[in-house]
This record gives C-alpha cells, sequence and structure tokens, in this order.
C-alpha cells in the first residue's frame, strides 16, 4: 500500500481553481453508451464460415472421380532451338579463344588528392567535431524549468458563458414569433430631367462621330509680329 509521501502531489494552483469553481461555470456534457453488436451481414458472414468448415469436415473422399494423368513432352520451336545453337557457337568461340591476338596494354593507376579548398573544409569540420568533443560542461549556468498552468480569469469566464447563453438562445429560438412582412420591390426610374439630360448628350455624341469635315471652310492662318511703336521705344528709354 502507498504511504501519503509516495502520493504525487498535486499543483496548489490548479486545486485553488478547482476549490474556487461553481456550478454555474461547468459545461453540460451528455454520455452517451454505446453497446456494438453485430449486423446483419456479420451474422451471415459468421454463419457461412462455419458451414463451410464444417462441410469441409464432413467431406467424403470416395465421392471424388479417378482420373489419370497425362504426362506431355513439349519439344521446342524453331526459335528456341536457333537461341540455343547460337549461344552453343557463342560459348565454342569463348573457349577456343587464341589469347595471343590481344594487344599487349600498360594500367595507369591514378592517385587523385584532395583540392585546397576541401582539404580546408576537412579541417574546418575536424575542428568543429574537435570542440564539441572537448567542450567544458562547466562553463554552462544552471536554468531552472518552470511549469505554468494557466487558468482563465473571471473576464474570459464570463465571457465564454455569454457566448455560451447566446449560442442557446440561437438553438432554441422560435420561428412562431416572428411577424410575416411582405418584401417591396422598387423599380426606380429616371425623372425627366434626367431622360433631357441623357438625349442631349447622346445627340452631342453622335453629333461628333457623324460629323461631315468636308463642310469646314478653309481658312488661312496670318502670323504676326507686333514690333513696338516710336511712342514705346521713347517711354521704355525715359524709364531707364
Amino acid at each position: 500500500m502507498a504511504t501519503k509521501a509516495a502520493l504525487p502531489s498535486a499543483d496548489p494552483q490548479l486545486l485553488g481553481a478547482i476549490s474556487k469553481a461553481t456550478p454555474e461555470s461547468l459545461h453540460h456534457v451528455q454520455t452517451d453508451v454505446k453497446n456494438p453488436l453485430p449486423s446483419k451481414e456479420d451474422l451471415r458472414q459468421e454463419k457461412d464460415h462455419e458451414n463451410l468448415i464444417h462441410n469441409l469436415e464432413e467431406f467424403d473422399p470416395t465421392n471424388l472421380h479417378h482420373t489419370s494423368t497425362k504426362e506431355r513432352k513439349i519439344l521446342p520451336d524453331t526459335n528456341t532451338i536457333a537461341q540455343e545453337k547460337t549461344e552453343q557457337e557463342l560459348m565454342s568461340g569463348i573457349e577456343g579463344f587464341d589469347a595471343g591476338k590481344l594487344k599487349p596494354t600498360e594500367t595507369q593507376e591514378k592517385n587523385p588528392l584532395p583540392d585546397p579548398s576541401a582539404i580546408t573544409a576537412e579541417k574546418a569540420e575536424r575542428y568543429r567535431k574537435q570542440s564539441i568533443e572537448d567542450f567544458n560542461k562547466k562553463k554552462l549556468k544552471r536554468a531552472n524549468t518552470e511549469e505554468k498552468n494557466t487558468l482563465p480569469d473571471a473576464d474570459a469566464i464570463n465571457l465564454e458563458k455569454q457566448e455560451v447563453e447566446k449560442i442557446q438562445e440561437i438553438e432554441g429560438f422560435k420561428k412562431d414569433s416572428l411577424k410575416h412582412t411582405e418584401p417591396t420591390v422598387k423599380n426606380v426610374l429616371p425623372d425627366q430631367d434626367t431622360l433631357d439630360a441623357e438625349k442631349k448628350e447622346q445627340e452631342l455624341k453622335d453629333g461628333v462621330t457623324n460629323f461631315n469635315r468636308n463642310s469646314l471652310k478653309k481658312t488661312t492662318t496670318e502670323e504676326k509680329n507686333a514690333l513696338p511703336s516710336s511712342r514705346d521705344i521713347a517711354e521704355e528709354k525715359a524709364a531707364k
């Protein structure tokens, strides 16, 4: 039997929150008790399986008919014979091959050395591994882990309670309390001033689009270079 000292201790904050909780803050939960029974299809399959096993156990081998086995010797066709002949000639050519016809060759052994970048990278990787292995754990600072169990405050509980009440009111709302209303469909037509303005604008657009350039009169542009008169020159000199 476990002693009192061996039992796990609960969080004081959690115990305080449980003691201060009220029945109004709890949510209603409905428990469904289910007793799954096999379906009609499962019962039928199980019954068929039992009947099959029963028929196999009580089967009488004497009801079988005697049959004679016929052994057939299948001869290879033309393609198979030609393929075997080709393979046999190839094997004969390999076995009777004259090695003296081969030309002497020199084998070159290559020992590729790593380039400077690969050597530098390997040195850096080796130094990193060595630093990790030789790391002094005593340089680490001790850290304490704090476990927090944040409970909702009174404002959050009241807000959630109001939200639940709103949902219950919406779910339990009776449609019979609504009054019947007839929708009014309005088709706003333009007044006479708007029609006249649109008509004038359309006539102006049509006039610009269908304008005949041949109806224009030819004009001559005169360029004038107005020079100052003697009086203007005299007044300008007097002003200086």
